[in-house]
């Protein structure tokens, strides 16, 4: 894609920046006045990612050599090919196409953390875009926005940081302290906007109803790595008089992935940098998250199967995004677990939690039966009626304990929280 188109998506968007924003694929202007330009685009870059990471990456080289990549068209020419987060985890130095200037580490929610490796145009375009998104939004310069992200090696705060100065916005950046710190600075900047964690969110919001005086007046709370159910979503607009918009992403995808729906149907995601396949969809559609990074120049991945279990949303909407949209996460390919004879996915019981934030569950034996306790933070509310219809339907209750665990944020200090914990033993 040329410069003049850039500079064009930067006069529509209305984002006006000292940066050079770059553009990784030259595919000619005359691709944007056509109806099939996002299909035309993503099989035009997906041809040059394919030759840029046989020429540049040895971990590709090596596992490429066996196609005849002139008839590689899309993703799924590759057949049986895919990328795993332990290959990107033991060997990541073998999939670096271009020199990197900055390192990010994912949390390690699934094993040691994966170091991911960004050129100074990969980590300028993922800000591009999210300052693209923060201006659909309604993101305006005489707002304020308080970052309470990790500004260490994670890669929301920096890359947030980077989009409110492309935008113009002003910044507090707090980064991730304890949540009575984050409230403090937040009745002292009062800023319009908080980008903040959710369960931090939730400890917030109680200090925020015990609070005597006026709070400030916050337009919307961005919060993302940890799922926030409806009810609680309404409970902190009732405190804050402020909407709560969840994003789901991944280090390695170079943080927000996509952004939830206005109308709760899923999450837009941008569908010019990322070509996204379903791997072995069930009836309903449900099938493993694969992503192939269409846009990245230093650690491209393609065919990556990062083992979160979602389907395609195409109900339309009337959200600022006019992307393709995926669903809500039902649970990791490797947290699912058997009980009671059936297999079972956390995203099952997080239904569950009408007010507060769901951590995952903790599966145990008691007297043959199987016992799950649905993990939540204090204070939670879990109503065990509203769990999902396959399990009212297909577990008999004398089969299927199921309870209610609490636990203080405050005892998670990594960014992301293992879903599962089964306690049986299996000797």
């Amino acid at each position: 894609m040329s410069r003049w188109l850039v500079k064009r998506i930067l006069r529509a968007s209305g984002i006006h920046s000292r940066y050079r924003i770059p553009w990784n694929w030259k595919l000619g202007t005359r691709l944007y006045s056509k109806g099939s330009f996002k299909k035309t685009y993503r099989q035009e870059a997906f041809k040059v990612l394919i030759q840029e990471v046989y020429r540049n990456s040895k971990f590709y080289r090596e596992h490429l050599k066996r196609y005849n990549l002139k008839n590689v068209r899309t993703p799924a020419d590759l057949g049986d090919f895919f990328t795993y987060p332990e290959q990107l985890e033991n060997h990541p130095e073998d999939f670096i196409c271009q020199k990197p200037d900055i390192y990010f580490e994912t949390s390690g929610s699934s094993g040691r953390p994966k170091k991911i490796g960004l050129t100074r145009e990969d980590f300028l375009l993922l800000a591009f875009t999210t300052a693209h998104g923060l201006k659909k939004m309604g993101m305006q310069k005489n707002d304020l926005f308080l970052n309470a992200y990790s500004y260490g090696i994670w890669v929301p705060g920096l890359i947030l940081q980077n989009a409110l100065e492309m935008l113009g916005v002003p910044v507090v950046p707090v980064g991730h302290q304890k949540p009575e710190v984050i409230f403090e600075k937040i009745v002292d900047y009062r800023p319009t906007i908080v980008g903040i964690l959710p369960s931090s969110l939730i400890v917030i919001t109680k200090l925020a109803e015990r609070y005597k005086k006026e709070l400030p007046k916050i337009r919307w709370f961005q919060t993302g790595a940890q799922h926030i159910p409806l009810k609680t979503k309404e409970w902190i607009k009732t405190v804050w008089g402020a909407n709560v918009v969840n994003g789901y992403g991944a280090t390695e995808f170079g943080g927000t992935f996509a952004i939830e729906c206005y109308e709760g149907k899923g999450y837009h995601f941008n569908d010019l940098l990322f070509w996204v396949e379903i791997l072995n969809p069930d009836q309903d559609g449900y099938g493993e998250l694969v992503v192939t990074t269409l846009a990245f120049r230093c650690m491209p991945l393609i065919r990556y199967r990062i083992g979160d279990i979602t389907r395609f949303v195409n109900d339309r909407c009337d959200c600022p995004f006019r992307t393709a949209k995926i669903d809500y996460i039902l649970g990791r390919k490797d947290d699912m677990f058997k009980a009671a004879g059936n297999n079972l996915y956390p995203g099952y019981f997080s239904k569950a939690v009408v007010e507060g934030v769901f951590l995952g569950v903790e599966i145990d034996t008691n007297e043959e039966i199987d016992r799950i306790k649905i993990r939540v933070t204090e204070g939670s509310k879990v109503d065990l009626k509203r769990l999902d219809t396959f399990i009212l339907d297909t577990i008999e209750k004398d089969e299927l304990i199921v309870e209610t665990k609490f636990e203080s944020p405050n005892s998670h200090t990594g960014r992301k929280i293992p879903e599962v914990i089964d306690l049986r033993s299996w000797d």
